[in-house]
C-alpha cells in the first residue's frame, strides 16, 4: 500500500510540473508580442518600419528621447520604459574611418564585419556608417551614423538598418546642419 500511495504522489507531482511549465510557456509567449506600432522614423528622420522593426523588441509602449550636443544628435527609443535602441549622428574630422567611429561606440567593434567598401562597420548590438552628404556640406568633414541595441538581433538587420538610416540622413538637414565637432 505505501509502494503504490507514493506511485500516486510521483504521478501527482508531475503532472503538477507539467502544469507549471505549460502554464509558464503560455505567459511567457504572450509577453513576446508587440502591442506597439513600429514608429516610421527616428527622433524625426524618416526610415522605414521594416528596417527598425527588427532591432526592437517585443512590448506594449515605445516612446523616443532626443538630444543633442555640439557636433552630435541622439536619439533612444525605450520600449516600455527601458533603452532598447539608441542611435546618434555626429560630425568628424574629414580623414575619420568607420574603424575610428566604431572604437568609441557601444555595441560595435573595429573589428567586426565591414561593408561598403570600409565605410560601414556592423555587428549583432550595433552599427556605424558614413553617410554620404553632397560635397559642399562635406568639405569640413565627416558625418557619421550609429546604432545600438540593448540585445542581439541579426547582424544582417542591423547593416541594414545603419545602410537605409544613413541613407536617410543624406536627404535630411544634417548634412547641412550639424557643425565639425
Amino acid at each position: 500500500m505505501h509502494n503504490l500511495f507514493m506511485g500516486g504522489t510521483r504521478s501527482a507531482v508531475s503532472l503538477l510540473g507539467a502544469a507549471l511549465l505549460v502554464g509558464l510557456a503560455t505567459s511567457c509567449s504572450s509577453s513576446a508580442t508587440r502591442e506597439y506600432a513600429v514608429p516610421d522614423d527616428v527622433c524625426g528622420t524618416e526610415v522605414t518600419s521594416d528596417l527598425l522593426a527588427p532591432l526592437l523588441p517585443a512590448g506594449k509602449k515605445i516612446s523616443a528621447r532626443p538630444a543633442s550636443a555640439v557636433g552630435t544628435r541622439r536619439c533612444r527609443l525605450l520600449v516600455d520604459g527601458e533603452i532598447t535602441f539608441s542611435s546618434s549622428v555626429e560630425k568628424r574630422a574629414a580623414n575619420t574611418t568607420a574603424s575610428d567611429v566604431a572604437s568609441s561606440a557601444y555595441g560595435v567593434d573595429p573589428t567586426d564585419t565591414s561593408s561598403d567598401g570600409g565605410r560601414v562597420i556592423y555587428s549583432k548590438t550595433g552599427a556605424v556608417g558614413l553617410v554620404h552628404c553632397p560635397a559642399s556640406a562635406s568639405a569640413e568633414g565627416t558625418l557619421w551614423a550609429t546604432v545600438r541595441t540593448s540585445h542581439e538581433v541579426k547582424a544582417s538587420a542591423v547593416r541594414a538598418f545603419i545602410e537605409g538610416y544613413a541613407a536617410a540622413l543624406a536627404k535630411s538637414d544634417a548634412c547641412r546642419t550639424m557643425s565639425v565637432r
